[in-house]
């Protein structure tokens, strides 16, 4: 059996017992590329569908990523294609994103968690992931989600309505992309919701880039607006320079991209396709645990308030690199392939999950760090 694989998924040596593994650049993959191919596995910048897989032998794609905006499922599902994905595989990772925006803005405001009010659009895995930790810190909450109020699901405070949500101190989007039905979300934030957004707020994107519409965005911030952190862009791989030069924070889309959170994605697909193909997941080729490569930490002194919490998150990884890094692509000439090499070549970031805490926690962060999955050690 022959795999071919965007060369960005970790841990392909999980595939190996299964077929013949060729990594490929995900973004230019081509029918060519499928021609004698019996499994495809993605992240989220390879679009698959009927240009992609039509006339090869592919039966199975696998995305280890969270969204499917990139796969046509209902072509796939017509031609007896198995797709599997990998839901909350990275929601961590884009919580601790969100976490770190939200401190360094509020710490740089002189503002308390708790006397923050948030918006949280989309509640799902990630979104869901976000509202616990934000909560845990004491802010409250808005949190808005018109699929799930309709199915009957309940959060606690009750359902918020977008107006809401977006009239709130600090405003996260976490949903999936989609065009059409009474929930599509492109340009979900217009120009005309934009025009609402003011100065004193923060407003972070970490789902997918024309949930923003980008132009609408670019001409707020000219004219006035709120601080901005982008991780996604409506145009990427190319990054506008005049959008870039006027948000607090730019990232080439990998709020996601933590060690484990992609290691489990590729661990979800790997299980997905080893059930496919009605066979046991090889014990002695899994991972003792996602967080297997977690390097170890202690922080000592504890942790005392909100800059110690940023500090903290930094040590794993500092947004302010990643923002320095795209800033030389933007104002170099690479390009469009400069966005994906960030990507590519993105440092190891480790979650806070294993942390050890050696010290005094005050406050609502022995919840947050709990929820993190930092663990406490007695003060000697």
């Amino acid at each position: 059996m022959k795999i071919i694989a965007d060369e960005n998924m970790p841990a392909l040596t999980l595939f190996s017992a299964l077929g013949e593994v060729t990594p490929r650049a995900g973004r230019g993959l081509t029918q060519a590329d499928l021609r004698d191919a019996q499994v495809l596995l993605v992240r989220s910048v390879t679009r698959v569908d009927e240009a992609l897989l039509a006339d090869t032998p592919v039966r199975f794609v696998g995305s280890a990523t969270i969204g499917t905006d990139h796969v046509d499922q209902a072509w796939l599902a017509r031609h007896d294609i198995h797709f599997a994905h990998a839901p909350g595989c990275n929601a961590m990772a884009v919580a601790e994103y969100v976490l770190q925006a939200v401190l360094d803005w509020a710490c740089e405001q002189g503002r308390a968690l708790a006397d923050l009010q948030v918006g949280i659009v989309g509640v799902g895995n990630a979104g869901g992931r976000v509202a616990a930790l934000l909560a845990a810190a004491g802010c409250q909450l808005r949190c808005c989600d018109p699929p799930r109020a309709a199915a009957g699901d309940t959060v606690a405070g009750g359902w918020a309505s977008l107006d809401e949500a977006l009239a709130c101190d600090v405003v996260t989007l976490h949903v999936p992309l989609s065009k059409t039905g009474p929930d599509a979300t492109h340009h979900l934030l217009d120009a005309t919701r934009l025009a609402r957004l003011t100065r004193g707020q923060l407003l972070i994107n970490s789902s997918r880039g024309p949930v923003i519409d980008n132009a609408a965005l670019l001409a707020r911030l000219q004219a006035d607006g709120p601080e901005v952190v982008l991780d996604v862009w409506e145009t990427e791989p190319a990054v506008p320079p005049a959008l870039f030069a006027l948000v607090r924070w730019g990232t080439p889309h990998i709020a996601g991209y933590s060690v484990e959170g992609r290691t489990r994605g590729s661990l979800m697909v790997y299980e997905a396709l080893c059930a496919h193909l009605g066979q046991a997941a090889d014990a002695a080729v899994l991972p003792e645990s996602p967080s297997m490569q977690i390097k170890a930490m202690q922080i000592k002194g504890g942790i005392h308030g909100a800059p110690d919490m940023l500090a903290l998150l930094r040590q794993r990884w500092d947004m302010r690199d990643t923002h320095a890094a795209l800033a030389a692509v933007v104002a170099g000439d690479e390009g469009r392939a400069g966005f994906d090499r960030l990507r590519r070549e993105f440092p190891a970031r480790h979650e806070v999950a294993g942390v050890e805490i050696r010290g005094e926690v005050h406050g609502s962060w022995a919840s947050v760090l709990t929820a993190l999955g930092a663990t406490f050690l007695p003060d000697v």
